[in-house]
């Protein structure tokens, strides 16, 4: 059986040179079934791997408007043709699935030491549809699918979970995915976890797991990744990773500090938020920035898979009530989220925090926005916890988090995440999210390229489509500037689309520019590509999600931000007296379509839609 496509653009794409064919597994939980097809070069030429594929198999697998809880719902997990290899931070994988928190397309990537055990199964797609009536897991090894009985482990946390498999299954060298209880009860931000602390952590996708009653996946096996011209792969590695060491970003800064080495920066612009997106500054950022981490917590870095970079930071509390407690991290996300939107400025207890989330399952971005919703939502007396919530009371945002994973009480309505949580409380007001996502730390008052990618992410709020925000506050560009940030924007997001879907990390930005990534694509596939066609690919992929939310109903009215940065200026620090331009603002937006081809409402014209409409033939 192979899955093939109606067009064909090898033309100028030669990755039939190769006799290797990508393969997608298909499991039917209901039914427990599953069968392994070959995918078409043609396919393969036009979407790469990765986010390419796992879209248009979203796109062209479930029916519109399923509902995301719903057994016809997929989720699909996808490596690209740089998986594996050693190609340095080729150990991500992508999952994709409608999701539960927006409605829209739902997608998310991990590290650690999964993806590359996913790919020696033989497979490169894996797509699970159905439900299965009692907790089971997926044991996948070169191609062979087991349905097992997980009901042992249902209620268990993501750790306990990694380690009871394992022992279980004798230490083998395997890769696990697992959800928590989080995603067990259907919180709508409930994430995947892999190796402790990796996490394919935005859009719910934990949920839609849960929903399928599908605990975890076990990955064995020893199919071994071809490139195209191993002596040309040779050279393009070795060259990376001579730019590596001679990058500051790469060989300094995120090697000492991980992510964390934003905080300072971020807080300085006055774009960090503060107490629920009211202010732009911390006051506590001496407590919880890299600086604060080096010395009060580390023990050493960390690095997945084929990774020389070593963004990772396992910490230990060394004092105070939560001694002992070991996390690889924080990253700056969580300490956006906990640090400043709940305004808690203590490494320690924020480490507390993180380790919460990771066991139980849930993305610390959600999470730390939703409480501190909660916390301005009690304020107004919108709400009751039974809590008394205040700002910068870390045991309480426990407590609260813990309620929302068991869907106690007011944790109930949380778990539905800030938009739905802020329409049942009659709180439009609080509802800082873009397509229903929660924000990540850049407020976009100082950050206006950011505050543009927010609102076009193809997934909802989002910084990680084109990280604009990097450029700006390193002072490469005019963070306030309005007319450059459509085409800054496109580009950036064109590359990450390459990126997600060979699949390699964003710390890479530095290193895989536009003019070596065509020598890396022939290295790895034969793919005999120009700048300008991979950068029609990016186009077309970015393009592909965009048909898919426009199907479930997305239009240019949700391409827009929250009214509180259009009205409501920030008080103090490097943004001080600013908002968002509307006016502005829109002109970028339809200017931002028009360079990707769309119309003026965001809709992909005839021609586009023509194009990129592909249909799956299976012929047996």
């Amino acid at each position: 059986m192979r899955i093939t496509c109606d067009i064909d653009d090898s033309a100028e794409l030669s990755f039939m040179e190769s006799e290797h064919w990508l393969k997608v597994l298909r499991i039917n939980l209901s039914r427990k079934h599953y069968s392994s097809a070959e995918i078409d070069q043609g396919l393969v030429n036009t979407l790469i791997g990765g986010k390419g594929l796992g879209t248009w198999f979203l796109l062209n697998t479930i029916n519109e408007k399923v509902q995301p809880f719903s057994p016809d719902n997929k989720l699909i997990f996808a490596v690209g043709p740089g998986t594996g290899t050693k190609f340095p931070t080729a150990n991500r994988y992508g999952v994709f699935f409608k999701s539960p928190l927006t409605g829209i397309l739902g997608e998310s990537y991990s590290g650690g030491h999964v993806a590359h055990r996913m790919r020696a199964t033989g497979q490169e797609v894996f797509i699970i549809e159905g439900k299965r009536d009692v907790p089971t897991y997926l044991a996948i090894s070169d191609g062979y699918v087991e349905f097992k009985d997980a009901s042992y482990l249902w209620g268990q946390d993501t750790f306990a979970t990694d380690d009871v498999l394992k022992k279980d299954l004798g230490e083998k060298d395997l890769g696990i995915v697992c959800i928590g209880p989080a995603g067990e009860n259907l919180v709508r931000f409930a994430l995947i976890e892999n190796d402790y602390w990796r996490s394919a952590g935005r859009c719910g996708a934990g949920a839609v797991m849960g929903s399928k009653n599908l605990k975890a996946i076990v990955f064995e096996g020893d199919v071994k990744p071809e490139v195209y011209d191993q002596e040309l792969f040779t050279m393009v590695v070795d060259e990376s990773l001579t730019l590596i060491k001679h990058t500051e970003s790469t060989n300094k800064t995120y090697k000492e500090y991980g992510t964390l080495a934003m905080l300072d920066v971020v807080n300085e612009a006055g774009v960090f938020p503060v107490r629920y997106w009211s202010e732009g500054v911390s006051r506590n950022v001496d407590n919880m920035n890299g600086t604060a981490m080096r010395e009060k917590v580390l023990v050493s870095s960390r690095a997945c898979w084929n990774c020389p970079i070593a963004c990772g930071k396992l910490c230990e509390v060394r004092e105070g009530p939560y001694k002992g407690m070991r996390v690889e991290g924080p990253e700056y996300e969580t300490v956006y989220a906990f640090g400043g939107l709940c305004d808690i400025g203590d490494i320690g207890s924020i480490m507390a925090i993180n380790d919460y989330c990771d066991r139980a399952g849930i993305d610390t971005i959600s999470a730390g926005n939703v409480a501190a919703f909660a916390i301005e939502a009690e304020k107004r007396e919108k709400i009751s916890t039974g809590l008394n919530l205040e700002y910068g009371d870390a045991q309480k945002v426990i407590r609260l988090l813990n309620m929302i994973t068991r869907r106690e009480g007011a944790g109930d309505i949380l778990a539905e995440g800030v938009r739905r949580a802020s329409q049942r409380l009659q709180l439009a007001e609080l509802d800082i999210t873009v397509k229903g996502l929660e924000l990540p730390g850049y407020d976009p008052r100082g950050v206006i390229g950011m505050g543009l990618g927010y609102a076009v992410s193809s997934r909802g709020g989002c910084h990680l489509r084109c990280t604009v925000q990097v450029p700006e506050l390193r002072g490469k560009l005019d963070r306030f500037d309005y007319d450059q940030k459509p085409q800054q924007v496109v580009d950036l997001e064109n590359r990450y689309a390459i990126f997600d879907s060979l699949i390699i990390c964003r710390f890479m930005r530095d290193i895989v520019s536009w003019e070596r990534m065509p020598k890396l694509m022939k290295a790895l596939t034969g793919a005999n590509l120009t700048e300008e066609r991979l950068k029609e690919i990016g186009n077309n992929i970015v393009t592909l999600a965009r048909l898919f939310n426009v199907r479930e109903g997305i239009t240019s009215a949700d391409d827009t931000l929250p009214r509180r940065f259009f009205e409501q200026p920030l008080s103090e620090g490097g943004t001080k007296g600013k908002t968002v331009n509307k006016e502005r603002f829109t002109k970028m937006v339809k200017e931002y379509y028009r360079l990707r081809g769309w119309n003026s409402n965001g809709i992909p014209r005839a021609a586009m839609r023509e194009k990129q409409q592909l249909s799956i033939e299976r012929q047996k």
